[in-house]
């Protein structure tokens, strides 16, 4: 309860509306554990982590605002870095600190037999609300900090919720995402959350910022594609409207922002053929501060470089993204 009131007062738009749906809907999760799922200490509830131990771990996570996450193999070896975890029987041997750890999983016989696994973050830490549309944001940073605006926003029509839940990156690079998928589309304790609407991005960690490879950080922008492909078809199974922004710029850097509009081009394609609604906040953005090189906008220092203060987001989530979601739900009825 103390997790569940910590959240909504980041969200006071949401608390008058939604307090007591989400208190009986709390009560009857605590009742709705999955049978296979087992918390990972003394702590209950929809927003407290339990893990399948048939296919995962319960491990100690830096970026769970409760202090765990589910490594997505059985039996494995948490890493001691509070990132990271490799497969039974091996051990971590680590390079680097903090979130930026690399780590690789050697066996007994001292052969490194593949790099550690960032562990998965939490899925949204409300439960649905009764009797409004339930949106679910998944996407990288940038979509973390526009959020709050967008729920502020759709509070009448859809209750808006980030995943996962955390800091750092988001749903970071194409590779994380097919890794915790899963874990992003349901409440921390294994409850399948089951959204009306699915808002998604990946592409800022899969080229823009580092073409390097690092689990849970940063991907390659060669498996962009194929690697969305297959989110896409996993996102298709819940049912739920999906919408697709495109990655924000990097205003700050012609050739970074060359990747992002060459990652743009190869999704949209993509979310023709499946029939899914795209927003193109890239180019709004653009549009509204200007061509690529930009080393400010709406007052800020490097704003959408990638990041932007709060100025910056309240425009995105109210004006390009509230409205095309405002929409697409309107035509759902």
């Amino acid at each position: 309860l103390s997790l569940s009131l910590s959240f909504e007062t980041s969200f006071p738009f949401i608390c008058g509306m939604y307090a007591l749906a989400h208190a009986i809907a709390a009560a009857l999760l605590l009742l709705s554990l999955p049978a296979a799922a087992q918390y990972c200490d003394n702590t209950r509830g929809f927003n407290a982590t339990a893990c399948d131990p048939s296919s995962a771990t319960c491990c100690k996570f830096d970026w769970s605002p409760n202090g765990w996450g589910c490594c997505a193999m059985p039996r494995a070896t948490c890493c001691g870095n509070g990132y990271t975890c490799c497969p039974e029987g091996t051990t971590c041997h680590d390079s680097g600190s903090g979130w930026g750890v690399q780590t690789a999983c050697v066996n007994s016989q001292g052969q490194v037999i593949q790099p550690g696994q960032q562990i998965c973050k939490l899925g949204p830490p409300q439960p649905r609300v009764p009797g409004i549309k339930n949106c679910l944001v998944i996407g990288d940073s940038v979509s973390i900090g526009y959020t709050p605006y967008l729920a502020s926003a759709l509070a009448d029509v859809c209750a808006v919720q980030h995943s996962p839940w955390g800091g750092d990156g988001g749903a970071c690079e194409t590779a994380y995402g097919l890794q915790c998928l899963n874990y992003f589309l349901s409440s921390p304790n294994g409850t399948l959350f089951k959204p009306d609407l699915i808002l998604f991005n990946w592409g800022l960690h899969d080229g823009p910022m580092s073409n390097g490879t690092s689990p849970g950080q940063n991907g390659n922008m060669s498996v962009y594609l194929p690697e969305l492909t297959k989110l896409v078809a996993r996102l298709k199974q819940t049912n739920a409207k999906l919408v697709f922004a495109h990655t924000s710029p990097m205003l700050c850097n012609a050739l970074e922002d060359w990747v992002v509009v060459h990652l743009n081009e190869q999704a949209e394609p993509l979310m023709r053929a499946n029939n899914i609604p795209t927003v193109s906040v890239h180019d709004e953005i653009v549009r509204k501060c200007g061509p690529v090189p930009q080393q400010s906008c709406f007052g800020a220092a490097e704003c959408f470089c990638p990041h932007c203060a709060s100025a910056g987001y309240e425009w995105l989530a109210t004006q390009v993204l509230a409205p095309a979601v405002r929409a697409i739900l309107a035509d759902e009825k």
